[in-house]
């Protein structure tokens, strides 16, 4: 499905023998290209599993245990959980500037050292970590100004936002101390739940990677990157130290990007070989590519790619639709790898990924074992 982009600034990660960062390279990364790493920590999938609303293609188990669980929180759990990991258009989710500060300090591991660092984590900076990457310094500086009440950093950090989180902002400026509760709050209700999946995901996770690492031996940056995302397409600046590659279990198939002024993570998809289960089961991948197939609208935006690169506003103009509705196919075909996507200068375009077509009948042949 669609590429969910979480992009926030954060201090450059430390590195620490014990650590559950694996270096994918045997040796330097060349001259230009910045270091890829794993990042299996399970800390990364408890707060992935907070920003989505729902379990498209996880274990049926696990999809019991998300409704399950979401389901047993308080109404008042579920305001905060959507005050602080919402994503309406003008909300500001607090709980993804986490993020950032678990890729920063690699002794937070699991869920139980998340809810810590969110009980260390102070309001200023839990402000300056929601705003956009590049502004980040800017309102680092602002952030502590307007909140002792000096208007005009209160004006010059709101400017720093896309207009329509403005009003999101504005709340949260209101009653900082409250979002910080509602956060902490969110994480110790949903620990005492993830707990009791912690450990298998966290096995997943690890098994993930060490076959990725063997997979994308010998590619580049730009290459393991549109492998592992299924076509994300990256250009590392010359800026970046690090490429993060953290296999996440509750977002699939969604891919969420983070980052810093000189790293990027993606956490990616777990491919289904990694997954527990049935062995026999219909992989999620093939039933994702059939699915994208069968569809009218779909088939044609293939043929319309088919002559080259479009953006989703130029797809919506030839095909007649809305860009909702677009996007919303985009999603599919994105989440069945047949669409490259790449972001350039804030806009998206799609290139069509041919080898994904050419998998289709290979596809069919392997799953009914003709």
């Amino acid at each position: 499905m669609a590429t969910q982009a979480r992009t926030r600034t954060a201090p450059a990660p430390k590195t620490r023998t014990d650590a559950l960062v694996r270096d994918l390279s045997t040796s330097p990364a060349p001259s230009g290209q910045p270091q890829i790493v794993f990042d299996t920590r399970p800390a990364y999938d408890f707060l992935v599993s907070l920003m989505v609303d729902f379990m498209p293609e996880v274990l049926p188990e696990d999809v019991a245990w998300f409704d399950a669980s979401r389901a047993s929180l308080s109404d008042g759990l579920k305001r905060d959980l959507r005050r602080t990991f919402g994503h309406e258009e003008e909300r500001i989710a607090t709980g993804t500037a986490l993020v950032p500060l678990v890729v920063a300090d690699d002794r937070v591991r699991t869920a139980a050292d998340v809810v810590a660092l969110a009980g260390r984590t102070t309001v200023p900076l839990l402000i300056a970590l929601t705003c956009e990457m590049e502004h980040m310094p800017a309102a680092a500086a602002l952030v502590e100004r307007a909140l002792t009440g000096d208007d005009g950093a209160r004006t010059d950090l709101v400017a720093l936002f896309p207009e329509a989180t403005r009003p999101g902002l504005e709340r949260l400026l209101g009653d900082p101390d409250g979002e910080l509760r509602a956060l902490r709050r969110v994480l110790r209700a949903w620990l005492e739940r993830f707990e009791a999946v912690e450990a298998r995901v966290s096995k997943m996770a690890e098994r993930d990677a060490a076959a990725r690492r063997t997979e994308l031996a010998g590619m580049n940056v730009s290459e393991a990157v549109e492998r592992v995302t299924g076509g994300v397409r990256f250009t590392a600046d010359p800026a970046l130290r690090q490429v993060i590659l953290a296999p996440a279990y509750f977002g699939r198939p969604y891919n969420f990007l983070f980052g810093a002024q000189d790293w990027r993570m993606f956490a990616y998809p777990i491919d289904d070989a990694s997954l527990d289960g049935d062995p026999d089961a219909v992989p999620s991948a093939t039933v994702r590519l059939f699915k994208a197939l069968g569809d009218d609208s779909r088939l044609r935006i293939l043929r319309l790619l088919a002559a080259g690169d479009l953006y989703l506003t130029e797809i919506a103009d030839r095909m007649g639709l809305s860009k909702p509705t677009v996007s919303h196919h985009m999603i599919a075909l994105r989440a069945a790898g047949l669409v490259t996507v790449t972001d350039t200068g804030g806009l998206t375009y799609y290139t069509l990924r041919r080898e994904r077509l050419a998998d289709a009948t290979p596809d069919l042949q392997r799953l009914i074992g003709a």
